[in-house]
């Protein structure tokens, strides 16, 4: 049976490259009617934290790609390790290297971390790589790829403080839990040739390979905190659906004839590693937002609302009525692209007082503003409020009182009732906020212009 894995190191957050390599392991193998499994490369015991484990394994879990096997990790493996540098060491595979001092290793620290019967005071152990012929890998995305044996060398495989290296854990690993297929990022194609011959020294057959460009920012190189988030925390913090992300990242190097949308189901029936592309994926954050945009408008409101409380809620806005909520996130749901935005967008619903700031309203004009807002009050004034219909026409007789077109005096309206220039029709903000709480913002924006 096909199985492949995802092996994060919980060394930082979760970024949003490794998350897509997550997904297409998942996919390919939930495609292949195969499994997927989680371990955390966590033998850099200095660098390595619980809190970043804790938060990759949550995001993924989050995500959907929970592991099918219980979740590895290498820092509770090192004697297994010891056991296989041992058995290179008998087959001649592997020797031991006195270290040399020299600018680039007089600081390295010496002390043991972890104590083992193979360790030497001042020496590593290497992996003696064979030189005598060529590796050509058949790449599941980028097909042959032949590696020169004038480029190999001897690899560190055991540290001289007693901790496994990365090349040697990782080929362990993928055989004893029984890998077929390794689907990764390209920057670590030039660790397969040193592999390959890592599972061929121990007996093992080499899984098969699948190297993925990495996702590059819109400038070409790659994705990094320059170009914005890239913590995957970041994009579930900020309120973008699980649906959103999986779909965005699928379409990240990959593509099916000219669909945008997926579900997961048809992720996984129509997943193919082979239509990935062998060229480097541009992360486009304005295509995230609008897919994400879509999801939320496609949404029942009534879940839209129980996702967007805790969003309020930080913003400390209580929310006491659920069917006002309702009515204005029917009102404005289309007007933001994740949750953490269309929460704060609509908190001066929920204020008795707004806070103006003239500076968010450039060009008004003042004395204008006064008279117009004199003239919608006193109109308002008269209206009951039954239908938007009534209120579009009093706002219709101001323009004709005052012999003016809509556009120069919806804006002073829409500012009065919201403080913002972005918000909905001027009909629907005046019947959702009713009668006496239309007139109550209008009144007060008049006063802050006196």
């Amino acid at each position: 049976m096909i199985k492949t894995r995802f092996a994060p190191s919980p060394t930082g957050w979760l970024h949003i490259g490794g998350v897509r390599t997550a997904l297409f392991s998942w996919l390919f193998a939930k495609n292949q009617g195969g499994s997927f499994c989680i371990r955390i490369d966590d033998t850099d015991t200095t660098r390595s934290t619980d809190e970043y484990c804790n938060s990759i394994i949550s995001a993924l879990n989050l995500l959907g790609l929970e592991s099918d096997d219980e979740v590895t990790y290498q820092s509770k493996r090192f004697n297994i390790y010891i056991d296989h540098i041992e058995a290179l060491l008998e087959s001649k595979s592997a020797y031991y290297d006195k270290i040399e001092v020299n600018e680039k290793t007089k600081d390295t620290d010496l002390n043991i971390q972890y104590d083992n019967r193979l360790n030497k005071p001042g020496h590593v152990i290497r992996f003696k790589n064979s030189t005598e012929k060529s590796i050509t890998l058949k790449d599941m995305v980028h097909d042959d790829i032949t590696f020169d044996p004038k480029t190999f060398h001897d690899v560190v495989i055991l540290r001289s403080n007693g901790v496994p290296t990365y090349n040697l854990t990782s080929v362990v690993d993928d055989a004893e839990m029984g890998i077929t297929h390794v689907i990764r990022g390209d920057d670590h194609l030039s660790n397969t040739a040193i592999q390959i011959n890592l599972f061929n020294a121990l007996g093992h057959k080499p899984p098969k390979f699948g190297h993925l460009p990495m996702i590059h920012g819109s400038d070409g190189k790659r994705l990094s905190k320059r170009h914005g988030a890239v913590n995957i925390n970041n994009f579930l913090e900020d309120g973008y659906l699980v649906e959103a992300l999986i779909n965005y990242l699928a379409k990240t190097g990959w593509s099916h004839k000219d669909e945008e949308f997926f579900t997961i189901d048809q992720l996984v029936k129509l997943f193919s590693i082979h239509n990935v592309t062998k060229s480097s994926a541009i992360f486009d954050y304005d295509k995230l937002n609008w897919l994400n945009q879509h999801y939320i408008k496609n949404k029942e409101i009534k879940d839209v609302a129980d996702m967007i409380i805790p969003y309020l809620d930080s913003l400390g806005v209580k929310v006491e009525d659920r069917e006002y909520l309702e009515t204005i996130l029917n009102l404005g749901i289309d007007r933001d692209y994740n949750l953490k935005n269309i929460a704060a967008g609509i908190t001066h619903y929920f204020h008795d007082e707004l806070k103006y700031d003239l500076s968010n309203f450039k060009g008004i004009k003042v004395d204008l503003s006064r008279r117009i807002l004199t003239n919608t009050i006193e109109k308002l004034e008269k209206n009951d409020f039954q239908a938007k219909e009534d209120i579009s026409n009093s706002i219709k007789e101001v323009c004709n009182d005052m012999n003016l077109k809509f556009k120069d005096i919806g804006p002073v309206i829409r500012f009065g009732l919201t403080a913002k220039l972005k918000a909905p029709s001027i009909d629907e903000l005046c019947f959702t906020l009713k009668k006496t709480n239309t007139l109550k913002r209008l009144r007060n924006f008049h006063e802050y212009l006196n």
